[in-house]
């Protein structure tokens, strides 16, 4: 696998010019926003107010060996609700995947969004900008 460079450090105009950008790409309207902690966080309340949506949940994704786990329960009867799940970048999409598997098995309809994709991802989320062989460091970090 090769090594993810973290050398564009993003300023928050580009930050937000990108955000503006991808929340016109979304052409789903949630009824709830969950965020991936820790990487997920700042994008998920940004494109909450961005899209109009209050309700936002965040989710824990912990590498445990090998493999994912979610690590935080949400007690939230998420049957039948549109959640947008949010992660900032993608490199292998495997987080991702845990966390959306996990809110489909509480009955939720999901759609996954996030800003940029290596190109050595898994999966691709349903809304994103950019694939990448580098990315980028956001304003935050």
């Amino acid at each position: 696998m090769p090594k993810v460079c973290y050398n564009n450090h993003m300023t928050w105009q580009e930050f937000e010019e990108e955000l503006n950008t991808l929340s016109q790409k979304i052409d789903f309207t949630p009824d709830i926003i969950v965020g991936i902690v820790r990487g997920g966080l700042v994008p998920a309340r940004l494109l909450s107010k961005s899209l109009k949506v209050k309700d936002m949940y965040c989710l824990t994704v912990k590498k445990v060996g090998e493999e994912r786990k979610v690590m935080s329960e949400i007690k939230e009867d998420f049957n039948n609700k549109n959640i947008l799940l949010v992660e900032d970048m993608l490199e292998t999409g495997r987080s991702l995947k845990v966390a959306e598997d996990y809110l489909l098995n509480k009955g939720a309809n999901v759609k996954t969004v996030c800003f940029y994709v290596m190109s050595i991802s898994e999966i691709k989320p349903d809304f994103y900008l950019k694939e990448v062989e580098v990315l980028p460091v956001f304003p935050w970090e």
